[in-house]
């Protein structure tokens, strides 16, 4: 049994097909399925059904594959371990980042980041925090770009930035005729909500006074996926939604944008990674990147007073 071999069976099951796993692994088709070949014959079992298309795998070669990459990710940190007494980062990285985060946030920092590192190949991956934290522990992903605290206690969490909440509230909206706001104002009958499992939706609930008594007197009840679409929703519609700093700076008309009153609600951003995580270098290295690059209503935070929204995500 070789790594070469892990490699192609582990391809096979991502790609469901033994032509595009070659294709990805840059060898001809014969010669990885010669390959997975003398695997199955070595351990005496059928990994993959090939009589499907796509390809699918069989119960026990399921077990194989997700051992498969337990053994390829343990493998890589001889590699990471390599990569810590040289000055470059080479391999790859496989990033998770929060919807409400990642539109707004890559665009600041990633091609720079790239830039740096010519020899690191960077996946980028956009899940919510759930996803990402079961990622990380099945080590199909090295870190995590989320909103923290975690009710996950076991991962190491590196804070980047505080991201103050703005509101962002409908031209006929009692709200709009003020300069700021504050939470005692905000109700949840009014208010455009993140779905169910996006940990924004928690921290926009936490900041209604009156969560427990909604009472369904507006019209339109509506929730998204996308704080774009809840923006799109507030320009045309009678309520408002909580916007976190970052989504704001795009915004043309900022008319109807309210910051709240100090101290102002926040979230807090950091990477998120196992213990077990051994490149050092390239979380400094991130970590200076991101800060590096973020917008001034980020980097002076030290001038107002923020209130951190310690909710378990």
């Amino acid at each position: 049994m070789t790594l070469t071999q892990l490699n192609y069976i582990v391809a096979v099951a991502q790609h469901r097909s033994f032509l595009k796993a070659a294709d990805a692994c840059h060898v001809t088709q014969p010669t990885l399925s010669q390959q997975i070949q003398k695997l199955e014959a070595e351990l005496g079992v059928q990994i993959f059904d090939r009589q499907n298309q796509p390809v699918t795998t069989t119960l026990l070669g399921e077990k194989i594959i997700a051992q498969a990459l337990v053994t390829l990710k343990e493998s890589q940190k001889i590699n990471d371990l390599i990569e810590e007494t040289r000055g470059d980062l080479q391999g790859s990285v496989t990033i998770g980042v929060i919807p409400t985060l990642a539109p707004y946030l890559l665009p600041l920092f990633l091609k720079k980041f790239a830039d740096q590192h010519p020899q690191l190949t960077i996946h980028i991956e956009e899940l919510q925090t759930e996803q990402i934290v079961a990622k990380i522990h099945s080590r199909e992903m090295d870190l995590g770009i989320a909103v923290t605290p975690l009710e996950d206690v076991t991962l190491v969490r590196k804070s980047l930035f505080l991201e103050p909440f703005m509101l962002y509230v409908s031209e006929g909206h009692a709200l709009a005729k003020q300069k700021t706001v504050d939470a005692k104002d905000l109700s949840v009958n009014d208010i455009y909500l993140m779905k169910e499992g996006h940990c924004f939706r928690e921290q926009s609930l936490s900041l209604c006074q009156s969560r427990q008594k909604k009472t369904g007197e507006r019209h339109i009840q509506f929730e998204s996926g996308s704080l774009e679409t809840l923006k799109e929703f507030v320009e045309s519609g009678e309520g408002y939604t909580l916007l976190p700093t970052l989504a704001t700076l795009r915004i043309k008309n900022s008319k109807f944008l309210k910051p709240f009153a100090s101290p102002a609600p926040s979230r807090e951003v950091s990477l998120v990674y196992s213990p077990h995580f051994l490149r050092s270098k390239l979380l400094e290295s991130l970590s200076a990147t991101i800060l590096e690059n973020l917008p001034k209503e980020l980097k002076v935070l030290g001038s107002f007073k923020l209130r951190k929204l310690n909710i378990p995500l």
